[in-house]
């Protein structure tokens, strides 16, 4: 099953591996950890958005 991952501020967001990933065209990809300080702010300002809400709730009740 292929699902469309939720995009906040340029980075792709995989609630499954917990991480941002964000590609550019001719640039290195750049993989942020929710665990590191960079990760840890964006995921904070990305649950307060009702996307980010939405797209936590679902990944919790496919947890459950």
């Amino acid at each position: 099953m292929i699902r469309k991952l939720p995009i906040f501020k340029g980075y792709t967001v995989d609630l499954r591996l917990q991480e941002f990933r964000k590609i550019e065209t001719n640039k290195l990809p750049e993989f942020i950890p929710f665990t590191s300080n960079k990760g840890a702010k964006i995921f904070h300002d990305f649950i307060l958005t009702s996307q980010g809400r939405q797209a936590l709730n679902k990944y919790l009740e496919r947890q459950t």
